[in-house]
């Protein structure tokens, strides 16, 4: 599901890391995801929410994050375009 909803632009980046903030991403995430995470930050010199995405990808998302911080973020996108009912 997050998967499908960064491709069809449900929602973006910020959006999901709005949730999965960088002490949640620090909590739960291996020491070598992490690692990977600021070693391509630096390269790029600057850690944006795509580039977190890019290597944190949905996938890893669903399997080392809570889901209620993953469903968090589909509940937002759904409030947005009005479909909470």
């Amino acid at each position: 599901m997050m998967e499908s909803g960064l491709e069809h632009q449900i929602f973006a980046p910020a959006d999901v890391l709005a949730h999965a903030t960088p002490d949640v991403l620090a909590s739960h995430l291996p020491a070598e995801l992490l690692s990977k995470v600021l070693a391509s930050s630096l390269a790029a010199g600057a850690m944006t929410p795509e580039r977190v995405l890019e290597t944190v990808t949905p996938e890893l998302l669903a399997k080392h994050l809570p889901h209620d911080v993953l469903w968090a973020c589909i509940a937002a996108a759904a409030a947005r375009a009005g479909v909470t009912r």
